[in-house]
């Protein structure tokens, strides 16, 4: 549990959350929207705006940066495949066996753009919490 000393602000996370945006907005611009079919696109290019405009705080923008996140998981999956491996050393009496991922280009792709859309929300829910968490103890003084 952190104390009050250490904890980051409402003002620091909406700050590193704006930061955050920015990289974002790149992503989505450099490595997601030509990566979709057209039809796919109206979602993330709204985001996108909502983004460069810096509105990133109302609920439309948890919206649809969990859109987002979905169609990327989707997306990053259908391009992920295993690949069966195997070692056999000179010393090796039994042959070591596994299976690694593979992703494609695309695939590598959107799932970098998905870790910065996942920090974001993160912060994004972070800031939600900490005003949800001080209303309610000012709801409790008031009560007292």
């Amino acid at each position: 549990m952190s104390g009050p000393e250490t904890s980051p602000t409402v003002e620091d996370l909406a700050a590193e959350a704006l930061a955050i945006a920015r990289i974002a907005a790149t992503a989505i611009r450099e490595d997601v929207l030509h990566r979709l079919p057209p039809q796919e696109r109206a979602g993330p290019e709204r985001l996108l705006r909502m983004l460069e405009a810096r509105e990133i705080f109302d609920a439309p923008a948890l919206d649809h940066l969990a859109s987002l996140e979905r169609r990327l998981v989707e997306r990053i999956t259908e391009g992920t495949v295993m690949v069966d491996r195997a070692e056999a050393g000179e010393g090796n009496v039994s042959p070591a066996f596994w299976q690694e991922p593979r992703m494609t280009e695309e695939a590598d792709a959107l799932s970098n753009a998905l870790a910065v859309i996942l920090e974001l929300n993160f912060l994004l829910e972070a800031i939600q919490d900490r005003l949800a968490a001080e209303a309610a103890v000012e709801a409790l003084r008031q009560a007292l």
